[in-house]
């Protein structure tokens, strides 16, 4: 076979020696899978050369033909089989543990859903598949300007797809298509006010779920049902009314051929996410016997199948509906392929018991049981994206392409099976050490330590000779983040206090003026101090959002004083000044881990503070993704002040204020104190007259006064009083 002419252009136009070695990759020897044409195309290259730089495929041929270039470093391929990434068209990853399992599964690129079931969107692993976010639009019915309104909104906002879903009428459907089309969004429908054979006539790229699209051949009365109320596990809900109906179809049903027709003769593809009913197929496994399962906690997904048994937790006659609809969607795919229809994969992963990774292979199993062949069943989750989403940067193993690939160790043109047999996936142009996949990253670990050299003036600070410090970096999230480390040189284990400082971003960052006046006097006490700058700041890694996931940072403290040998991580305390406020409380909505909290002029209400200091507004627009479109939905979370029973009962507070505090007015520390008061916490509120947001005024008293709670409560572990009123 031939190179292509803009292989060879490609090869030749971006020379090796401008780019880094470790760019630069040359797969040699394996068979290159085509996938092109929905699989139909059979145009292979045996004995291949793929040629990567700067993450992109350069060229693709045999050996004969390409020669590698100096500087390449190479991945020996004879005897393997290479394809795209897989893709998964509808997904959520939620966490770092989900990242890797779809990684190890596989999987390079996801249509990313988010919200309601399926939780929020995790965009910080690394590694990472390639995330395409999906939004809705059309899920409440809505002015037709307000839906315009939504799909500018979410493009603007870097959304890749539009899930066009149930309220949307036939007329709202076609202008909020079209306005899609011009804003660069694919779209997906998810349809019942609009029929099907509608969106096909609109355009639609794609249908999103067999349960769902089938409707197009359902009962006006049912489709209508759905609309008013798609999500029920009621067995007599509308949903499982029309369930019922499509669970008793048969192969013969006269609304099936005219439907499936209809499809075949479409450009529209269609997704059957087969995984979320996986589990109640005869041919079903235990998904929890899947490699890449360590990895999950049942926890973190929707009806998650039991890990002992491999079943879900319904009752008998859910287990029979799901068995019967189950059922039912092998018959109705099984007619849609055999009239034509056009396949793209996705698992629907978390819902329904479905799960990263796994379910998407089960997905591909799944379209071959429909009458795919494994080439179709692979181009479904790989080159039919690129043709179903004009997506030409994914899918195949071409020039100009993405290096997202498989090094497979059997051949998937026999057997789809073949793709669990994953030697070598490269990400991005990126080697990922599979195997290393099935280990998440240790929040907490220590990655880098560099003990503090004080400069000569800064050695005649008082104790600076009893502890020492150090400049640390940490993980949280996968995420490499700095901080500082203070130990007492005295035979410990010590006590630990937790710092959380204030400011944003650089303003407020822990120098060493502030480490050896805050951080060292409290060391001193005879306590390991920790602090963290919190993402993205120092030179850490990661996006700072101003009381979002930054939080995981203080909470990644923990493991790490739990890794102390010299810390005693059953006696810790936290201390939090201004915006650090913030952060105590919002972890102390998270753990009872620590023993006490001292707040020093803490933010309590981010909603009342953008009043009560003009011009703070300016740090959220910058800092808190979302807040320009959600306003104060976005504020709430940050704003304990206003909730404060979701803090730990365990954690007794001491709350400092400064009454002549124009930083953070006394106002919403008031507000903190009389609910918590309200709850019968354990609280001490000191108001400090004439005191600033520092407490300058009053530091020596303030101090001393931090220093006696945590050494009642964290030190002496002192029970916590009876605050139930009582007395005479």
């Amino acid at each position: 076979m031939r190179i292509s002419l803009f292989a060879l252009v490609c090869a030749l136009a971006l020379p090796s020696s401008l780019l880094p070695a470790q760019d630069r990759l040359a797969i040699v020897g394996a068979v290159v899978i085509d996938t092109a044409d929905r699989g139909r195309s059979t145009r292979d290259i045996e004995d291949a050369v793929i040629l990567v730089e700067n993450g992109v495929i350069t060229a693709v041929g045999p050996q004969e033909r390409i020669a590698v270039p100096e500087g390449f470093r190479i991945v020996e391929g004879t005897g393997k089989f290479v394809v795209p990434g897989l893709v998964d068209g509808f997904a959520v990853l939620n966490n770092h543990a989900y990242a890797n399992a779809f990684l190890h599964s596989g999987v390079t690129s996801i249509l990313a859903v988010s919200g309601g079931r399926r939780g929020p969107l995790f965009t910080r692993a690394k590694p990472s598949p390639h995330l395409y976010p999906l939004e809705d639009v059309g899920y409440e019915s809505a002015p037709l300007e307000k839906l315009l309104t939504r799909v500018d909104d979410i493009a603007d906002e870097g959304a890749r797809v539009a899930l066009l879903m149930y309220r949307l009428t036939p007329d709202k459907l076609r202008l909020v298509a079209q306005r899609c089309r011009e804003r660069g969004l694919a779209t997906i429908g998810e349809l019942a006010l609009t029929t099907y054979e509608q969106g096909m006539d609109m355009g639609l790229d794609a249908f999103v779920h067999t349960t769902r699209y089938s409707l197009g051949m359902a009962p006006e009365e049912l489709r209508l049902g759905v609309a008013k109320e798609p999500f029920s596990d009621d067995l007599a809900s509308p949903k499982w009314r029309w369930y019922k109906w499509l669970s008793a179809i048969r192969p013969d049903n006269p609304r099936l051929a005219r439907y499936a027709k209809a499809l075949g003769h479409s450009e529209t593809y269609i997704l059957p996410t087969a995984g979320l009913l996986a589990l109640h197929h005869p041919w079903s496994k235990n998904p929890w016997t899947e490699p890449a399962a360590v990895l999950l906690d049942p926890k973190d997904i929707n009806q998650p199948a039991d890990p002992e048994t491999g079943k879900q937790a319904h009752d008998a006659a859910h287990r029979e509906a799901y068995a019967r609809l189950a059922a039912a969607t092998e018959i109705v795919e099984k007619a849609y392929h055999s009239a034509g229809a056009r396949y793209l994969a996705g698992s629907g992963c978390d819902v329904w018991g479905s799960m990263p990774g796994i379910s998407l292979v089960w997905e591909l199993d799944a379209l071959v049981r429909y009458g795919l062949t494994p080439r179709e069943a692979l181009a479904a989750a790989t080159s039919s994206f690129a043709d179903a989403f004009g997506w030409k940067e994914l899918g195949e193993v071409r020039p100009g392409r993405r290096a997202d690939l498989l090094l497979l160790d059997q051949d998937p043109r026999a057997d789809i099976r073949a793709i669990r047999s994953i030697a070598t996936i490269v990400l991005g142009g990126r080697l990922i050490d599979r195997a290393k996949l099935l280990t998440l990253p240790e929040d907490g670990k220590i990655v880098e330590r560099e003990a503090f050299a004080p400069s000569a003036e800064e050695k005649s600070t008082p104790g600076l000779d009893e502890v020492g410090i150090e400049r640390i970096t940490y993980l949280s999230d996968g995420l490499r983040v700095k901080g500082w480390l203070l130990t007492p040189k005295a035979p410990g284990p010590h006590p630990a206090i937790v710092y959380c400082r204030g400011g944003n971003r650089e303003f407020g960052a822990l120098d060493e003026k502030r480490v050896l006046g805050r951080l060292l006097p409290m060391a001193r006490w005879g306590y390991v101090v920790v602090a963290s700058q919190y993402r993205g700041v120092a030179g850490g890694e990661g996006l700072e959002e101003f009381g979002g996931a930054e939080v995981n940072d203080v909470l990644a403290l923990l493991p790490l004083l739990d890794s102390l040998p010299e810390a005693d991580s059953d006696r810790i305390g936290l201390y939090g000044s201004s915006r650090g406020g913030m952060m105590s409380l919002l972890t102390i909505s998270r753990t009872d881990r620590f023993r006490a909290l001292v707040l020093k002029g803490p933010v309590t209400d981010l909603i009342r503070w953008k009043k009560d200091r003009p011009g703070i507004e300016e740090v959220y627009e910058e800092l808190i993704p979302g807040y320009d479109k959600e306003g104060d939905a976005v504020l709430l979370p940050r704003s304990p002040a206003r909730w404060p029973e979701k803090l730990s009962p365990k954690t007794p507070i001491l709350l400092m204020q400064g009454g002549a505090d124009w930083r953070v007015p006394p106002g919403s520390a008031f507000e903190l104190a009389e609910g918590l008061q309200a709850l019968h916490r354990t609280l001490r509120f000191v108001l400090f007259e004439g005191a600033d947001h520092g407490l300058t005024e009053k530091r020596k008293e303030a101090r001393a006064l931090a220093h006696e709670w945590f050494d009642r409560f964290v030190r002496d572990r002192s029970p916590l009083p009876d605050t139930r009123p009582h007395g005479r």
